[in-house]
């Protein structure tokens, strides 16, 4: 796919161009404790160096590439159902077993707003998750695991995906600051996993990670799993994230470390 220069340091150059380029617009708003709707710029660093480096290395050949691969959309139903509800699930055995445990749920949205469920997903995806899924997946997930295999591609990635985020951990109004920064990180990186075993499994289809990260967004804000000043728990997410990594541990079991993948798997599983 690329050079060994290009396969080496292509990923490294992606990640600090992207970290300078979203902690410029967010480290000032973290540093002065100012909310401003201006931090959402910052999400769009991954996709503004993604296109940007593309452009420089290979050219409209690789934008249109880039490009292409956000309409691979004829995967398995499977893919779909998987992105849109597997969180949902999750996180609601999470909050069913921080109830059998003790606990108290949190307060659920009025089911009748459910149809809400729709704009807000929209939302999601196009004024945070384009930002990021044509940097994380379409440029440094396929040049990470050229040389690192699928499993520890996911995890340098999920790891450097969490810690990305850390200044908004520290800026005013922002949800982070009620979940633990260790926590964060075991969720981004066990999702991370997973994103690499949809990518892995749909002949690269941008499509489905944008689908999976804005549905996935949007469950953990509308179920009562995360922590917030007014519901300061936070067992139903450690409990969502035990979950998470469950998960991420069978599919490595089936599918093989190497290429979370059906052929690694000899043609089994889904997709």
């Amino acid at each position: 796919m690329t050079d060994d220069k290009s396969t080496r340091w292509g990923p490294w150059i992606f990640f600090g161009l992207t970290f300078a380029l979203s902690w410029a617009v967010w480290m000032p708003l973290a540093l002065l404790q100012i909310e401003h709707p201006v931090y959402r710029l910052g999400t769009f660093g991954p996709a503004i160096v993604a296109l940007a480096l593309t452009a420089a290395r290979e050219g409209r050949a690789g934008l249109r590439d880039l490009g292409e691969k956000v309409l691979i959309w004829r995967v398995s139903v499977f893919w779909y159902l998987f992105s849109f509800f597997s969180t949902a699930v999750v996180a609601l055995a999470a909050i069913r077993l921080h109830v059998l445990l003790g606990g108290k749920a949190g307060e659920f949205n009025d089911p009748a707003q459910l149809y809400l469920v729709i704009p807000v997903v929209l939302y999601v995806l196009f004024t945070s998750v384009v930002g990021e899924e044509i940097g994380w997946r379409g440029y440094a997930l396929p040049r990470l695991q050229d040389r690192f295999g699928a499993l520890g591609a996911s995890l340098i990635l999920g790891l450097v995906w969490g810690i990305w985020h850390l200044p908004l951990f520290w800026m005013a109004g922002n949800f982070h600051q009620h979940i633990p920064v260790s926590l964060f990180l075991l969720q981004t990186t066990g999702f991370s996993v997973l994103y690499t075993w949809m990518w892995n499994n749909t002949r690269g289809s941008l499509l489905m990670p944008h689908l999976f990260h804005a549905a996935s967004n949007t469950t953990l804000g509308v179920l009562p799993i995360l922590p917030t000043a007014a519901y300061p728990a936070t067992r139903p997410l450690w409990l969502g994230v035990g979950l998470l990594w469950l998960m991420v541990v069978a599919v490595v079991a089936v599918y093989g470390p190497r290429g979370l993948s059906r052929e690694e798997a000899g043609g089994a599983g889904l997709g």
